[in-house]
Parts: structure tokens; C-alpha cells; sequence
């Protein structure tokens, strides 16, 4: 993840140097966004580290949350001010566009490397396995559309139509705001408690009837601990007659079972009862 972090930061310095050169709105937005990478890019390393601590009576299911509340911040931090600010400069720009640029030429030239860098970055991504690869993938190739749209701004610009300046600037605004609204929303719903699909309550209970001597599968609550972490609580009906000693080889077998399927599920509570009930709880 350093070579790409090593990517991003060329970028930015290309960017930043082509703006100072030329003065276009659309690059600066663009360096805005390589910033809003590099600190996803520098959050996922730190939140690795400290994902890996082990739990203590204060956090008993680890520290996975970590990262998505630090994404979330993040989010919440560039909506409110970049998306805003670009759209606020976009928007002057369009309003009243620049008489004249300086080197345009350059300009021009700077985005098509930082292009050819992208492409480079999402390659590496592509070649590794891993949803932060995955992760880094997606930026890229969300970072290469908005260097498409500087791109084509800047040339329109230089055939003698300024306005494209400011409309690549509020193109590049809602690329950004998509990106962070994304993050925002796939954050969320891990941090406020965010169940399994309804196939995976589907498998888990497949998995417990080809267990023998289950008869049943009831009262299923599963809750996302981290981005791929599931604790999992359920009932199990069983004969009432079945000894605690068997209960007990009985809910090992069961957890195996579950997480030979889904090994996402960190956690399981097995509890057993003579009786049937509702197939989903709900607290």
C-alpha cells in the first residue's frame, strides 16, 4: 500500500505544480480530491495497526470500528467543506469565467501523467487481493475520471471556451461528494448496528439443520463488529432430554458448522430449548 501511497503523493505534487503554473480551478479541485486519498490511503494504514489489538474488557469484540469511525469523520469533513468550497469557486468561475490562463500547454501535459500514474496505481490494485486492494482499485479509477474531466476542461479552455474551467470544478465537486456520501453511508450502517443479509440467516440455519439432533432454528440475531466481522446469537431446538455434557459437544459442532461457511463470524452464542420460535429477533 506505500508504493500507491508514494502514487498519490506524486500526483498531488504535479497537480499542485500545475496549478501555481497555470491558475485553473479544475486542477486545484482535483488536488483537493488526491488529498481526500491520501488521507483514506493513510487512515487505512494506521487503522491496521490498531484493528489488530486484541480485545479487553473495554472493546470484548476487538477494535475493527475504528477505521470506519475514522472513514466516516472523514466524510462528514470533506462533504461539508470541499464539496462546498469547489462548488462555491465552480460556480463563480462559471458566472464569470477568467480572461486568459498561463500555460495551458502545461497544464495540459501535467494532468495526462498524473492520468498515466492512476492507471499505474490501479493496476498495482488489480493485481492484489484484499478489500483494501479493492478499496484502492475503486479510488483509482474514481481519481481517473476526475482527471478526465480537468483534462477535457483544460482543452476546452484552450480551444477558446473559459467557462469549462468552472464546469469542470463542479463536475470534480460531485465526483467528491458521491465519493464521500459513499463512505458516509457504507460507514454508518456498520456503526449503528448493521445485521447480515437475509442469505446468510438463510445458510446459517441450513447449516444447523444438517446438524443431527437439531431439530430447529429460532430467535437468529447477527450484528456487523467490523467491516468483516459477524457476531452471531442464536436458538437451537433440541430434545428436551439432551444432557449438558451433549449440549455442549453439540454447540461446538454447530459453531464449526457455521463458520466453515461464513468466516466472517467471529462470535457465536449458541442457546438450546425444547420449543420453536420466531426465526429473526428482534430486541
Amino acid at each position: 500500500m506505500r508504493d500507491i501511497l508514494f502514487i498519490y503523493l506524486l500526483t498531488l505534487g504535479i497537480k499542485l505544480y500545475a496549478y501555481f503554473l497555470s491558475g485553473f480551478t479544475a486542477i486545484l479541485a482535483d488536488a483537493f480530491h488526491s488529498v481526500i486519498d491520501i488521507t483514506m490511503i493513510l487512515i487505512l494504514l494506521l487503522s491496521e495497526r490498531y484493528a489488530e489489538k486484541e480485545a479487553d474488557y473495554q472493546h470484548p469484540f476487538g477494535h475493527e470500528m475504528a477505521r470506519n469511525v475514522a472513514s466516516l469523520a472523514v466524510g462528514v469533513g470533506f462533504i461539508t467543506f470541499m464539496f462546498f468550497e469547489l462548488m462555491k469557486e465552480g460556480l463563480l468561475k462559471v458566472l464569470h469565467p477568467a480572461s486568459g490562463y498561463s500555460n495551458v500547454e502545461v497544464a495540459l501535459g501535467a494532468e495526462v501523467a498524473v492520468l498515466a500514474l492512476l492507471v499505474i496505481a490501479a493496476l498495482i490494485s488489480a493485481r492484489r487481493s484484499g478489500i483494501l486492494n479493492r478499496t484502492l482499485l475503486v479510488e483509482s479509477l474514481n481519481d481517473s475520471l476526475s482527471t478526465l474531466a480537468v483534462i477535457v476542461g483544460v482543452g476546452l479552455v484552450w480551444a477558446g471556451y473559459p467557462i469549462f474551467d468552472g464546469i469542470a470544478t463542479i463536475a470534480i465537486a460531485f465526483i467528491i461528494f458521491y465519493n464521500s456520501f459513499r463512505l458516509v453511508r457504507d460507514n454508518a450502517r456498520l456503526l449503528i448496528g448493521m445485521s447480515p443479509s437475509e442469505d446468510f440467516y438463510r445458510s446459517v440455519e441450513d447449516a444447523c439443520l444438517e446438524i443431527e439432533r437439531v431439530k430447529g432454528v429460532h430467535d437468529m440475531v447477527g450484528v456487523y463488529t467490523g467491516e468483516n466481522s459477524v457476531h452471531l446469537d442464536l436458538h437451537v431446538t433440541v430434545d428436551g432430554a439432551m444432557t449438558i455434557e451433549e449440549a455442549d459437544k453439540l454447540s461446538v459442532e454447530i459453531a464449526e458448522a457455521i463458520m466453515a461457511k461464513h468466516p466472517e463470524v467471529k462470535h457465536i452464542s449458541v442457546h438450546f430449548c425444547p420449543h420453536d420460535g420466531r426465526r429473526r429477533k428482534l430486541y
